[in-house]
This record gives structure tokens, C-alpha cells and sequence, in this order.
């Protein structure tokens, strides 16, 4: 039967009544295939085209054909069994889909192509919520935008903050409405949409387009003062930073840096036994967030380079909080392998490490092989808490310089 569910005799029982020409609910598709009989009256089935989404297969089109079915009223293809909108398409998914295709005199394969998942945008209208998921800052969504058919979507926002939007799939336009209707002013480059949610409200985003297109966007919030940058390969790690490793040639360190992060924003080029450092001492900075007022920094990274009278090298790095009341957990993507940061309590590094040995209970510093980190103790040294004490420092290798974390 060339792809039909066997199993689902309630999508068979549609089938079949579609065959004998009883009357259908009404829906609108953005087919334009016509239905043929044959000449005892009998209806062909309209073949569908490549599958948009399978069954076995997760994500956020898997998530918005959810929201479609539930939407339309199709999220129970037989009594008892009930579609989820959790992103993972099952047996269920499938039924309701062959279902819904059913009504379109489709042929019930279960397999949405694009044109049944476009169909359910247009017969869905309700908007849908964008949210991030507890201590997450970047999520996706996906669905299918039509002229005069947008995608609307609300997002609750606590002021203060900058929301990204890069469409990664689809070439759509993206609007954002204050509570009161009003156009809030936004920032597009190329796909990338970047919108200063500076008031705590209700926003409406809508997504629009040129013809039915499916699109999936990618969503990240992050403070205002937060380098707009990809971490990448970029790590903290006990031999360097995953893109150069200590020992290594400060002008191509400082490049390959810089093509992740930008310009540094301070550079004291190299200055001779400055501040009681041994031989001669470079330190690079990045500002990775800046602080609101003020130069206590929520997060800087900082390259350090030495030349004691031989070949000069990539001596040390350091990431640092001068605030963690006022990090923002972007730029907490800076992290060792094991994913600890500055922000990172001391039960996550529990986690990785076991209770911590301080050896300097006043800086909060403690050595894990070549690593070091520096704490923002709440209680004692004796007696920290382990969700209130968080690492304020990170960093590898040694320059010669007192400077402490």
C-alpha cells in the first residue's frame, strides 16, 4: 500500500470514507493538485511529496508540527492516545498526521511533506509562547510563515536584555511589538535579527513571509554588555585555551584570539620587569562583558606573554569576574571541558573535582593539577555553601608577575 500505516485502522476507516465522496471537514491547504475520480466515482488520494519531518525523528519542526495537530484539534487520533508537544515524533505524532492527511484526501502516510505541514500552520490560529528553558539562554523554534498568514509568538521579557534571532532555516522577516502594539525598533543583519528589550513586558514577535516557507530560527538573550561572540573551539584548559596552547608564539596567539573574541580592548604591549614581574611581560585583555558603569567588569579574559632574554611565548591566561552579582550566564560559554566557568558554584565544581582543598582561604584558591581557580566564598574556607560560593577565577600557567587571582 505504498507507505500507508496497516496498523491505524481509524486513518483506514477516513480513508475509506473519503472514497465513498462523504462530506469532509473543511480545511485549507496550500495544495493546488486537484482531486481526479475514476469513472465509477471512486477518489484518488493526492500522493504526497518528500517527507518534511519522519517518524524516529526530534527537533523543533517535530515540536511545531505538535503544536499544529494539538492546535487543530487533531492530537488525539484515537481515543486514549494523545499527541505531546516535546519535539520527538512517535507513533502517536504519525496517526494524528495520517489522520489530518486523511482529511486532505492525502494519502494517510504519517509522513508529513511540507505541504501538510504548511496546511496545519494555515488551520492553526493560535500564537505560540517563546520560551528558555530554567538557567538556558539560547533555544530554537521553528514553524511555517504565509503572506498574510504570520507566525506569532509572545515573549514575557525582564527588561534589560538583548534577544537574537538568526534564521537558520528559511528567508523570513521578523517584527517585534511592544505591549501596546508599537514596532520596537530592531537591529537586522542578514538573517540575524537583534532586538534591546530594554522594558519588562509582553512582547509580540512575529514572523512573516514572502511565500509559505518553514522556517527555524535560533534564540538567544544575553545582557546588553555582553560581547556578541562564539566561544567555538575556544576552552579553558590546563595547557592553554583549546586554540593555542601556553608555550606558543604571542603575535599568532593574540590573532587567533582575536578572530574569535575581536580587538582586544587593552594591550600594554611589552614593558620591562613591571610590577616585580620577571623578565618582560605582555598582558592582553578582552572584555567579554562589560560592566553597566564603572570598570568592575562582570567577565574579562586576559592573555599574558613573556620574554625572559629567549624565544617570547604564550605564558598565561586568566578568566576573571570582577562582579558575578552582574554576570550574565552568556558569558559563561568560556569553560573548561568539564563545563565550569566563572559563575560556576562550588557544588558544580564538587561535581567534577570533589570537596575542594583551599590553599589560600582568603583568595578562595584552589589547584586542580595546572588549573587554577579562585572562589567567592560565602561562609568560611571551613564551612563554604556550596550553592551561594561561586568561582570568580580561572586560569593556567605562570608569568613571572605577583599578580594574584
Amino acid at each position: 500500500m505504498n507507505g500507508f500505516r496497516l496498523g491505524f485502522l481509524g486513518v483506514l476507516a477516513v480513508a475509506a470514507a473519503a472514497c465513498t465522496a462523504a462530506s469532509l471537514p473543511t480545511t485549507t491547504t496550500t495544495t493546488t493538485t486537484a482531486v481526479s475520480t475514476t469513472l465509477g466515482g471512486r477518489i484518488t488520494l493526492i500522493p504526497n511529496s518528500t517527507p518534511f519531518v519522519v517518524q524516529g525523528e526530534r527537533g523543533t519542526f517535530v515540536e511545531a508540527l505538535q503544536f499544529y495537530l494539538v492546535c487543530t484539534g487533531h492530537d488525539e487520533p484515537t481515543p486514549g492516545a494523545k499527541v505531546s508537544v516535546d519535539g520527538s515524533f512517535g507513533p502517536i505524532t504519525a496517526d494524528a498526521v495520517a489522520y489530518y492527511q486523511a482529511e486532505l484526501r492525502r494519502v494517510p502516510s504519517g509522513d508529513p511533506d511540507e505541504d501538510t505541514f504548511a496546511s496545519l500552520a494555515r488551520d492553526c490560529n493560535q500564537q505560540r509562547t517563546l520560551g528558555f528553558p530554567a538557567g538556558v539562554f539560547t533555544t530554537e523554534f521553528a514553524g511555517n510563515a504565509a503572506p498574510e498568514d504570520p507566525e506569532i509568538f509572545e515573549f514575557a521579557a525582564s527588561g534589560g536584555q538583548v534577544l537574537t534571532l538568526d534564521a537558520i532555516v528559511g528567508v523570513v522577516t521578523i517584527t517585534v511589538l511592544a505591549a501596546d502594539g508599537s514596532t520596537v525598533e530592531t537591529t537586522v543583519t542578514g538573517p540575524t535579527t537583534e532586538v534591546d528589550m530594554d522594558v519588562a513586558q509582553a512582547y509580540t514577535i512575529r514572523v512573516e513571509a514572502a511565500a509559505p516557507t518553514s522556517f527555524r530560527i535560533a534564540a538567544s538573550l544575553r545582557s546588553p554588555n555582553v560581547l556578541v561572540s562564539d566561544f567555538g573551539p575556544m576552552t579553558l584548559e590546563d595547557d592553554g585555551i583549546g586554540i593555542a596552547t601556553l608555550g606558543q608564539d604571542p603575535v599568532n596567539t593574540v590573532a587567533v584570539i582575536a578572530l574569535l573574541l575581536g580587538p582586544p580592548f587593552e594591550d600594554t604591549g611589552w614593558q620591562d620587569a613591571a610590577g616585580e614581574c620577571t623578565g618582560t611581560n605582555r598582558h592582553v585583555s578582552w572584555i567579554i562583558q562589560g560592566a553597566s558603569g564603572g570598570a568592575l567588569h562582570p567577565a574579562v579574559f586576559v592573555a599574558d606573554f613573556t620574554d625572559t632574554g629567549g624565544t617570547p611565548y604564550f605564558s598565561q591566561y586568566a578568566y576573571r569576574s570582577l562582579d558575578l552579582t552582574a554576570l550574565d550566564p552568556i558569558a559563561r560559554g568560556l569553560a573548561t571541558p568539564d563545563g565550569l566557568s566563572i559563575g560556576s558554584t562550588l557544588n558544580d565544581f564538587i561535581a567534577v573535582y570533589n570537596d575542594p582543598t583551599f590553599e589560600d582561604p582568603d583568595l578562595g584558591l584552589v589547584r586542580e593539577g595546572d588549573l587554577v581557580f579562585a572562589f567567592d566564598i560565602s561562609g568560611s574556607a571551613d564551612a563554604p555553601d556550596g550553592d551561594a560560593s561561586r568561582i570568580r577565577y580561572v586560569g593556567a600557567g605562570a608569568d613571572g608577575c605577583p599578580d594574584a587571582p
